[in-house]
């Protein structure tokens, strides 16, 4: 993810994650966001709206990618 450098706890979602451990990643990640400001640290790591606003966006399109994934045909 982009934003990775300016929320730097995020880590990054494993390459070998099947689709369902992709979407609870996604979800982790949501739910961290949601609740930043209530993170030991939070004040040292930068996270205006518009990070926000992008890595809600990013996280949006990993979603969307994995549901491709998964409704795209075995062997596509």
């Amino acid at each position: 993810m982009a934003t990775a450098d300016a929320i730097s706890i995020v880590p990054d979602l494993p390459a070998n994650a099947t689709n369902a451990e992709a979407l609870a990643w996604v979800a982790r990640m949501r739910r961290l966001l949601d609740r930043w400001e209530t993170l030991p640290g939070h004040e040292s790591r930068s996270m205006t709206p518009e990070l926000r606003q992008q890595a809600y966006a990013e996280l949006d399109e990993v979603e969307r990618s994995v549901r491709r994934n998964m409704s795209a045909p075995e062997g596509a």
